[in-house]
């Protein structure tokens, strides 16, 4: 009605043009189910069993802690060689990967992280959090098998979310019911270390230089953060949290438990970019993400780079480290659907084994470093 009177010394033959306009401007609106659908959707599902790992991670004196004895993060990013990105949800093999699991574990790997979308994990978000059964039922094995197998997870939340109808930061109460649904689901899981509530949030407030494209300042991001961290406490005591930021990540300090960042330089700059952290907060650190791609420079070179991050991390007293990532990925995997290819490029080439598992330098690297 007020859109109308605005205009209403324009010409009449505009108005229709105007009025479509204005409605061409709402998001399409969500897809619901009917209730039966929902019901079976929740039959479906059924309850989660949690893994046999015991005791859950804590922070004392500003280190972890398991069962009142350190704890040390020697971890890796992870997505099968054969199920990256949108396909691990989608298609992992349990059985590969407990093949993956079993040659990290004797590595000497202890934490993994991983990275949940809620597209793939829902249906119907006009109806709230209705979820993909078969979907959360992979979920359930991918966690419940690491967590049998002896590691322990960061689960990554809200990656890949809409951030154009229903934008992420103005916090759409579907996405929080979604929140609500995985966090209640899995509380009980002791193999969880942590939810990591945003994957490089502070991208999408311009931290990274060149980043086009972003709508979202940075006050609305980071409230946005506090509110999602309040969400995750009320529905779970009894995991940690965090916010796994690239350039920006003592931000984040006010409302997780320890902070995380992300790094892809050198040594330099590393010891620099926790200077800048440790300026702005006192909470413990874990470097979340870091790795170096061997389409860039020679596996020797990754093997080195690799080796000096762990021993500054291991100087400088962090929580832990994390390398992105375990395995190479072939060109047909890392698009989706099938049949596809992808053009190559650096981000097949981080892993420390390549696609059909033969170790790089950069494992013996590793295997040298790792404390018990």
């Amino acid at each position: 009605m007020l859109k109308i009177f605005r205009y209403a010394i324009l010409p009449l033959f505009l108005l229709p043009l105007i009025i479509f306009n204005a409605q061409d401007d709402l998001p399409p609106p969500l897809s619901t189910c009917p209730q039966d659908i929902i019901d079976e959707a929740l039959t479906n599902i059924g309850t989660y069993t949690p893994s046999d790992a015991v005791g859950f991670i804590t922070l004392a004196d500003s280190r972890f802690t398991l069962n009142d004895q350190p704890f040390i993060v020697q971890g890796i990013n992870y997505y099968p060689s054969a199920y990256p990105w949108r396909r691990f949800l989608a298609e992992t093999d349990l059985d590969i990967l407990q093949t993956d699991l079993a040659l990290m574990h004797d590595t000497g790997f202890n934490t993994l992280r991983i990275f949940l979308w809620n597209t793939a994990l829902f249906n119907c978000p006009g109806s709230g959090a209705v979820p993909n059964w078969g979907v959360f039922q992979r979920l359930d094995g991918i966690i419940r098998t690491a967590g049998n197998a002896g590691f322990r997870l960061i689960v990554t939340l809200n990656d890949l979310p809409d951030m154009i109808d229903y934008p992420l930061y103005e916090n759409p109460v579907h996405t929080q019911l979604q929140t609500t649904f995985i966090v209640e689901r899995y509380r009980d899981e002791a193999a969880i270390l942590a939810w990591d509530v945003r994957n490089e949030g502070d991208i999408d407030y311009g931290s990274k230089q060149g980043y086009i494209g972003t709508e979202f300042n940075r006050e609305r991001v980071l409230a946005w953060l506090g509110d999602t961290a309040d969400l995750v406490r009320r529905v779970d005591a009894n995991h940690l949290i965090t916010a796994g930021w690239l350039n920006d990540a003592e931000a984040t300090a006010p409302y997780v438990d320890f902070v995380s960042f992300h790094h892809w330089e050198d040594t330099d700059s590393f010891r620099n970019r926790l200077n800048t952290i440790r300026e702005g907060t006192d909470k413990p650190i874990l470097v979340q993400e870091f790795g170096y791609s061997t389409f860039r420079m020679s596996p020797e070179e990754q093997a080195e780079n690799i080796r000096q991050i762990i021993l500054e991390s291991q100087t400088q007293d962090l929580l832990g480290w994390m390398i992105w990532t375990a395995f190479d990925f072939p060109l047909d995997r890392s698009c989706f659907p099938s049949p596809c290819l992808s053009e190559d490029n650096a981000e097949h080439h981080f892993g420390i084994w390549n696609s059909d598992y033969a170790p790089k330098p950069a494992l013996d690297a590793i295997a040298d470093l790792l404390v018990d």
